[in-house]
């Protein structure tokens, strides 16, 4: 039986999610589970997708921005990435 050496998540930088209560509740579930238990959790924030509607320029941050760094615009679109998904796990 193959054991889960580490889970790599990816979080959204402005949801809600904490990645200690994640670590919390990861460890309290998986303390019977020798496959899942002792896993490394690894957080990484996602970037958040923005498109100027002006020009179509699509650029990534970590952060709103507030104009398009292309054209000088604000009619963006964002699109915020989903609080917590797991992005791999290693086994």
């Amino acid at each position: 039986m193959k054991k889960v050496l580490k889970v790599n998540f990816l979080l959204n930088p402005y949801g809600g999610i904490d990645s200690e209560s994640v670590k919390f509740y990861y460890e309290f579930l998986t303390k019977d589970n020798e496959v899942l238990k002792d896993a490394k959790l690894i957080f990484k924030k996602e970037k958040i997708k923005t498109r100027c509607r002006t020009c179509g320029t699509i650029f990534e941050s970590l952060k709103i921005v507030p104009q398009c760094k292309k054209c000088g615009s604000s009619d963006l679109y964002v699109s915020f990435p989903e609080d917590i998904k797991i992005k791999s796990i290693d086994v």
